[in-house]
């Protein structure tokens, strides 16, 4: 009995002291550099924007706040600069895959993703005339059903998007002053439809090039010129290898952040709720941030960099308006049928 009285003294002894231990080191979470309660959650995002570029700045705004929401639950990590991937539809890979938990991607990426060719009516020419009007369709209900097919086909969620600006065509040789000037330049484009049908209605011809690899490609001639936002011919360089920039608004350059939907369900209801107000103000701050970017980009294009840049008034975008005509015969039901037709009556608008 003594023997075993002993025992028990020493055991609770050795317990009381690796409980102390224990404390004392910050098992609990809360001490400074220790993970904080509860299961963290590792968050990555990927995007091919560099350094300073609007969207960067909105993806490191979704960051911080995700982190200080959640008080260190989720563990945030950004790979930009194209450091994960060279291109929209590589970010769409590996966001499927869960190698990353967000990317930002244009429509057309996400139309290849799934079977959503509703996507595509953000890509007819001259069919938005304001940022506004943008916002009317990508925060309506229709295009709310339209993304419920991705996370039944592709296994992600898209949250509301955003425009990176208007699109323009940025060119070594110029001025363009009408689609006439066009002729003949190779320009490079998205490898989709809608958008080489654009560039070809004007009489350039099309071309595909990774984005990855567009400014080697527009240095060494390989290409005339691109179609871009108009804010990336600053932020990305492009500036440096063009002489002339076409700010002809025939339509934007859309990005939708989409999340892999199992790391989304992965995650408690608390943390689920807190995830989808960083991501409304996420989105909020990003759409704020885009169209100063594209306003500023004009200006400092011209005055900065020295591109001869080209705005025009209604008169004189009229013989664009009429090239890309065409197009709207086209392609008119390749979003399906009635789909232009409902995107017109929610716009307010009569087919061109």
């Amino acid at each position: 009995m003594i023997n075993k009285k002993r025992t028990m003294a020493l055991l609770l002894s050795l317990i009381m002291v690796l409980t102390l231990g224990l404390a004392g080191c910050g098992g609990s979470g809360d001490a400074e550099g220790e993970a904080p309660a509860g299961e963290v959650y590792e968050f990555k995002i990927a995007h091919l924007q560099n350094d300073g570029d609007a969207g960067a700045d909105a993806i490191t705004y979704l960051g911080e706040i995700l982190e200080e929401r959640s008080e260190g639950r989720i563990d945030v990590t950004i790979y930009g600069s194209k450091s994960m991937a060279g291109g929209d539809t590589e970010l769409g890979e590996i966001v499927r895959q869960n190698t990353v938990q967000m990317v930002p991607v244009p429509t057309h990426t996400l139309a290849a993703m799934a079977d959503i060719p509703q996507y595509k009516v953000f890509e007819f020419p001259y069919l938005f005339e304001s940022w506004d009007e943008i916002y009317t369709v990508l925060d309506s209900d229709m295009h709310a059903e339209w993304a419920k097919v991705l996370e039944d086909q592709a296994g992600v969620v898209v949250y509301d998007g955003l425009v990176k600006g208007w699109l323009s065509i940025g060119t070594k040789k110029g001025p363009i002053n009408t689609p006439a000037d066009l002729k003949g330049q190779k320009i490079r484009t998205m490898s989709t439809d809608m958008q080489m049908g654009l560039i070809n209605s004007l009489g350039a011809s099309a071309t595909i090039v990774a984005y990855g690899e567009l400014y080697t490609a527009l240095q060494q001639g390989t290409v005339d010129g691109a179609l871009t936002a108009t804010s990336l011919f600053e932020s990305d360089r492009f500036c440096e290898v063009i002489d002339h920039l076409s700010v002809i608004r025939a339509t934007a350059h859309f990005h939708l952040p989409v999340v892999n939907k199992a790391w989304l369900d992965s995650l408690p209801e608390d943390l689920r709720a807190i995830f989808d107000d960083c991501m409304k103000d996420y989105v909020a701050k990003a759409r704020e941030l885009e169209e100063a970017a594209d306003a500023q980009s004009i200006i400092n294009l011209e005055e900065v960099e020295g591109v001869d840049v080209r705005e025009y008034t209604e008169e004189e975008l009229a013989p664009f308006k009429e090239a890309t005509k065409t197009m709207w015969d086209e392609f008119y039901d390749l979003p399906g049928e009635g789909v232009m037709d409902a995107v017109l009556e929610l716009l307010g608008k009569e087919r061109p």
